[in-house]
């Protein structure tokens, strides 16, 4: 029986069963996590009672399998999820599941459904909340390359039951071989269930998985997480725990049971970030909905007379983020090393390697000039503020000057990171690659304000870079927007301000990092500039295209020179937004072992990405070898095997 087979039945066997740190600047020089207990961590005990019969897969009100999280040197997290609080939640691992450590449960605040959702048979006609609990256990005494079998068990009041069988394991120790999975961008998307199937029959068991960001849609909305039952479209959870045809009976793939088994460092991508909290809203209306903080923090003095006479703290910080942007779903699901900013940015030190995960979001806005977009406002809110989108502004700074750029610093110099034999980055967003958005590059947000004055001449002010202080904004925008002379706005994204390319990309070269790794534009492209290597691996579910000389053009671009002169007067360097290729010209690697778009696709001739909606890929990185392998898989032959078309070496 070969491995695909083995694992394969094993898979079916459990469903059948189932019911048909952050390091400091001053650290210990072991990278040791640094974050908070959600409670004291249980002792363990002794039991032998019976494990339940009844199996979460047959329950519809389990959400999830447990989840490994947060390993230690001698300890991991086991966390899931159920839409009932429950009693007697607890992890029962050793041989024959002798020993029991108890779980604390959490309800989380914002999960939400509303019309857009589908949840089995039921139908939501306007925002309604649902009850989704976090149970967590902390499993200690552990040792580094021991894999432990465990079961999570739970009650719902009525009758007990519990999880398939899984195994976990702390973090690894120096020298260990470790294998991961570089993932991002699952989103729903259609081949995500296959891709994650074949990594555990192919690659199984996976130690680890970094997921570069944009794990669901709409982070407030429970079902894509958990159970969505539309044919096709995947939960976040369901993909990666091999549980699809629980939520989607006639599902085609199962997806791959990895989170039982690998515990998960993601980070958030914009799609992790929700706009402003208006109930009176839907939640894609929210969710696309934000703006600035440092906006929301100028609206707040005009109201803090009414909405806060007191000036209380926590409640001028719940009317900004209310206001502005938020990432409760996420940070509520996941349990992270912490950063100085809580789990937006941390590091991890794992085994032979030293992750660095970052926060370099951005909203993403449409094309258009004439509407709420990446280069202007719609025409009709010109003079109304609070309707603005603000261009593809930063939801957080992250370069020269900003508190994580500083952080990153005193990381780079850490005894964890300067011992490591592998040294990682991990961010979301386009910093580099062949895709739709790694146009415009990742420069600040700069604005330009197109007025009459009093006297009827049209007058521009700015450029000016966000974030704009009050001072300028109340002296010399608002009362233009006041008198209801603002004509247009206009956001410029320079390509020589590239704040990753100027400020990041330098100071990680010259520290030694060998790889990034980003999600975003959905497809698998890789290069290299200097010792670092740069790799995207993002077509897990789709792609939004890949962009090459000769070949094909980006699908967008700013209006070209003068196309608005019947709106305004000004226009675009177009040099600024490249049409295809890298946007700073690295060169671009062509796989070397396969090309999946010659073999699978019918390509004419070798290009150097995977960009498709029926070929899903994958990576997976051995820090026994140094390499980074990548694989192809058509999710329209299911009998077929990945092809590997890729290998490189990080050392």
């Amino acid at each position: 029986m070969n491995r695909r087979e083995f694992t394969r039945r094993a898979s079916m066997l459990t469903i059948a069963t189932a019911g048909a740190g952050m390091v400091a600047a001053c650290d210990d020089g072991n990278g040791a996590v640094a974050a908070p207990e959600p409670t004291p961590t249980p002792t363990p005990t002794p039991t032998a009672a019976p494990l339940p019969t009844a199996m979460f897969a047959g329950e519809p009100l389990v959400l999830s399998e447990p989840m490994l999280q947060l390993p230690t040197a001698d300890s991991v997290r086991v966390v899931w999820f159920t839409e009932f609080k429950g009693r007697d939640h607890a992890v029962r691992y050793g041989t024959n599941f002798a020993m029991q450590v108890v779980a604390t449960s959490t309800p989380l605040s914002r999960m939400y459904e509303d019309a857009s959702s589908t949840v089995g048979g039921r139908s939501y006609t306007g925002l309604t909340q649902r009850d989704v609990w976090k149970h967590e256990a902390v499993v200690p005494a552990l040792k580094a390359g021991e894999r432990v079998p465990y079961v999570a068990v739970s009650n719902d009041g009525v009758k007990p039951m519990r999880s398939g069988e899984a195994t976990l394991q702390p973090l690894p120790a120096a020298g260990q071989k470790t294998r991961i999975l570089l993932t991002s961008d699952l989103q729903l998307k259609k081949m995500a269930s296959a891709n994650y199937e074949r990594v555990f029959e192919t690659q199984g068991p996976i130690d680890g998985i970094l997921f570069a960001g944009d794990l669901v849609n709409v982070p407030n909305r429970a079902s894509e997480w958990f159970d969505n039952s539309v044919l096709n479209l995947p939960p976040f959870f369901a993909a990666l725990q091999g549980t699809m045809r629980k939520w989607q009976p006639a599902s085609t793939y199962t997806g791959g049971a990895l989170l039982q088994n690998g515990w998960i460092y993601p980070i958030p991508g914009n799609h992790e970030y929700s706009g402003r909290w208006n109930t009176a809203n839907d939640l894609n209306t929210m969710f696309n909905d934000p703006q600035p903080r440092w906006y929301a923090e100028i609206a707040y003095e005009k109201v803090k007379a009414t909405v806060n006479p007191s000036d209380d703290a926590a409640i001028r910080e719940r009317w900004i983020t209310d206001n502005s942007f938020e990432l409760v779903s996420y940070e509520e699901i996941f349990t992270l090393p912490q950063g100085p900013e809580g789990g937006r940015y941390y590091a991890q030190r794992i085994g032979d390697m030293f992750l660095i995960a970052m926060d370099g979001n951005r909203i993403w806005r449409n094309w258009s000039a004439t509407s709420e977009g990446k280069l202007s406002e719609a025409p009709a809110s010109m003079n109304n503020p609070a309707e603005w989108g603000f261009g593809d502004f930063q939801f957080h700074p992250f370069a020269r000057g900003s508190r994580q750029y500083r952080w990153l610093q005193e990381v780079l110099a850490s005894e964890a990171y300067r011992t490591a034999k592998y040294k990682v980055v991990m961010v979301h967003q386009s910093v580099f690659g062949l895709g739709d958005n790694a146009t415009p590059v990742m420069a600040q947000t700069q604005a330009s304000f197109e007025y009459t004055d009093a006297a009827g001449a049209v007058q521009v002010l700015g450029p000016l870079a966000f974030p704009i202080d009050p001072a300028t904004w109340n002296a010399q925008i608002q009362p233009i927007i006041d008198a209801k002379r603002m004509r247009f706005v206009k956001y410029d994204y320079p390509l020589a301000a590239d704040l990753w390319r100027n400020d990041i990309e330098p100071l990680l070269i010259g520290a030694g990092v060998q790889l990034v790794h980003v999600g975003h534009s959905h497809l698998w492209c890789r290069s290299k500039v200097g010792t670092l290597n740069y790799i995207e691996t993002s077509n897990v579910g789709n792609s939004y295209g890949a962009y090459v000389e000769n070949l094909t053009a980006r699908r967008t671009a700013v209006p070209a020179p003068n196309a608005l002169t019947a709106v305004t007067g000004f226009t675009w360097n177009q040099d600024d937004y490249p049409r295809e290729g890298d946007p700073h010209d690295r060169v671009m690697f062509t796989p070397t072992l396969r090309n999946p778009m010659v073999e699978l696709a019918g390509a004419a001739a070798p290009v150097p990405f995977v960009s498709s909606n029926d070929i899903t890929a994958y990576s997976i990185f051995d820090t026994a070898t140094g390499m980074i392998s990548s694989y192809a898989f058509d999710t329209r032959f299911p009998a077929r095997d990945p092809i590997k078309f890729d290998e490189f070496a990080l050392i």
